[in-house]
């Protein structure tokens, strides 16, 4: 017990955010499912697939707005946190930045939807999903990880969620309400944003200014191998986008239930990993990083233990009815939070809290292309199905981690000892 409450003071920080992180992660993950049951019994699984295909196109130019910054920005502010000029030269860029990225991404929107056949009946549906993309340009996460307040975005996110939630409840009644989905998350994003910029600019008296060219330029292309990074990562999104036109709109929703349940198992990945990057950043310790990595995959190991087994039942509790096609998709997904434990480990954890953006840029690069292949077999043997595009996804993940390990044990471990 002593020994406990040592740890516990040695790492308050970290405990606390981590604390704030769980409750975050789950709120995030869980607020979605807890909705999928009446979102399918109401809208049914055409028009629902057809809200998570627009979604999903949307989530390619959430992409374009974030441009690296949420791990570039978030490393800055730790680093700079002490310095107050300091810290609103980089909230004032990446606010700048982000905001004329929001811009772009909404005029190639607004192009795609009225100039492609597609897209003709929906695009009400398409731009008003945009609140994905002004939610990343609003909501600065980044700040409150760089200075390690993981409170603010708990308590924001909460206010959020449960106004989503309650919404979704009262207003969807019927099948035509369907466009009152992406209306509902766009009232929770605006609420977050104005909240943030409270505490950023009143609270915190962070000041902002118009930074010169130079300065744009400079966080411009700092996040720029980050972004990069994240485009050829698009096999993550591009599977929903693929899956509509080739397999049919109703296994995008199927996909979607099973995606969803494998984000639930992978939320311990992302608040670990959130909550102890600062601190690599800072002290980049070697034997720290190998203890996070044996966490990660012992929780892992045991999820998937008890998923595998348990699919079909997981999925009809979590959608409200039998769907076969999803079960066997969760069950070849849920294999891919073993390589995305190594992925965060190698790639995130280490290449970018040591610097090495290049190696990082190429282990992303590296297994897109492995994707673009392997749906490219697909496309010319003509074996479309729900289950090869998981495995394509696996395969890649896979890749990922081979690549980053590479890069980790050359550069890293034979140059640095552990700490």
């Amino acid at each position: 017990m002593h020994r406990f409450k040592e740890i516990l003071i040695k790492y308050k920080i970290l405990v606390s955010n981590f604390s704030y992180l769980a409750v975050l992660q789950m709120i995030t993950v869980l607020v979605p499912i807890i909705t999928l049951p009446h979102l399918f019994k109401v809208l049914g699984d055409t028009t629902w697939g057809v809200v998570v295909y627009a979604q999903a196109v949307v989530l390619y130019l959430g992409i374009l707005v974030s441009f690296g910054f949420n791990i570039t920005a978030t490393k800055d502010i730790s680093v700079h946190r002490d310095n107050p000029s300091k810290v609103s030269e980089i909230v004032s860029s990446v606010f700048i930045l982000k905001g004329l990225l929001f811009i772009i991404s909404l005029l190639i929107v607004t192009i795609l939807v009225y100039s492609i056949p597609y897209f003709e009946h929906y695009r009400l549906l398409y731009v008003l999903s945009m609140w994905f993309c002004f939610y990343e340009f609003i909501f600065p996460i980044w700040y409150f990880q760089g200075l390690e307040k993981m409170k603010y975005i708990t308590l924001i996110n909460l206010g959020s969620r449960l106004i989503f939630l309650t919404l979704i409840f009262v207003l969807i009644r019927q099948e035509s309400d369907y466009i009152l989905v992406p209306v509902i998350n766009g009232i929770g994003a605006i609420f977050s944003g104005l909240i943030s910029m409270y505490i950023i600019f009143k609270k915190d008296k962070v000041r902002f200014f118009i930074p010169s060219i130079s300065i744009l330029k400079f966080y411009f292309k700092e996040s720029a191998p980050i972004f990069l990074s994240n485009l050829s990562q698009l096999y993550i999104k591009m599977n929903k986008i693929i899956i509509g036109p080739f397999i049919g709109i109703d296994a995008v929703a199927y996909y979607d239930v099973a995606e969803k349940i494998t984000s639930l198992m992978k939320v311990p990945i992302g608040l670990i990993s959130q909550t102890v990057f600062p601190k690599i950043v800072k002290e980049k310790s070697l034997s720290f990083i190998n203890k996070i990595l044996k966490l990660n995959l012992t929780i892992q190991s045991i999820l998937l233990l008890i998923v595998i087994p348990t699919a079909p039942f997981i999925v009809k509790l979590i959608s409200g009815k039998d769907i076969p096609m999803a079960a066997s998709a969760l069950m070849i997904l849920a294999f891919t939070v073993i390589p995305v434990v190594l992925n965060n480990t190698f790639a995130v954890q280490t290449l970018l809290a040591f610097d090495l953006k290049t190696y990082f840029t190429k282990s992303i690069v590296g297994s897109g292309i492995v994707y673009g292949i392997l749906i490219l077999i697909i496309y010319i043997f003509d074996i479309w199905h729900l289950y090869s595009i998981c495995v394509a996804v696996l395969i890649s993940e896979l890749t990922t981690s081979l690549l980053s390990y590479h890069y980790v044990k050359k550069n890293v471990y034979s140059q640095i000892n552990p700490i």
